[in-house]
């Protein structure tokens, strides 16, 4: 019985090595295969066209505006190819990485910059109701206070 064990104790554990060399959940593997593909999102990415149903959603900009002339289309579409492209090097990420609040946000600064460089009017950076655009709330009481006795964090752990 116990020369099975030992013959069998080296073969089970070259088999439980070769698996876990190949398994890229831990480390630089894990991300190099979630790069190239082989691993599956769970989510689509988020896109040009989900940040623009978004935006027509959410009331912070509508894209079906009579009011916008042909100089403001023309600096609407510069401004998300800008964003594609910025949109592109993000997708690379994984999407528990990427959620919808922080893309808008991302427009919202990219509307700003180009505002601040002269790329795009005062006028079509108006248009963005920037404002209806949810702030994260803020909690009543804090997470934790420091106890004066232990000079330590004890945290409040009813929300």
């Amino acid at each position: 019985m116990e020369s099975y064990a030992v013959l069998l104790l080296p073969f089970f554990l070259a088999v439980t090595i070769d698996i876990t060399t190949q398994c890229p959940s831990n480390g630089n593997g894990a991300k190099a295969a979630h790069k190239s593909g082989e691993v599956a999102d769970q989510a689509a990415p988020i896109t040009l066209a989900t940040i623009r149903k978004k935006l027509k959603e959410s009331k912070i900009f509508d894209f079906d505006d009579p009011t916008l002339n042909d100089r403001e289309r023309k600096e609407l579409s510069k401004l998300f190819e800008t964003i594609e492209i910025m949109i592109a090097a993000r997708a690379r990420q994984p999407f528990s990485v990427q959620n919808m609040f922080a893309t808008l946000r991302l427009v919202e600064r990219v509307v700003k910059n180009q505002l601040k460089d002269g790329q795009i009017s005062e006028s079509l950076a108006s248009k963005f109701k920037w404002e209806k655009l949810s702030n994260r709330k803020k909690r009543e009481k804090p997470m934790y206070y420091i106890d004066k006795r232990t000079n330590m964090r004890v945290f409040n752990m009813i929300p």
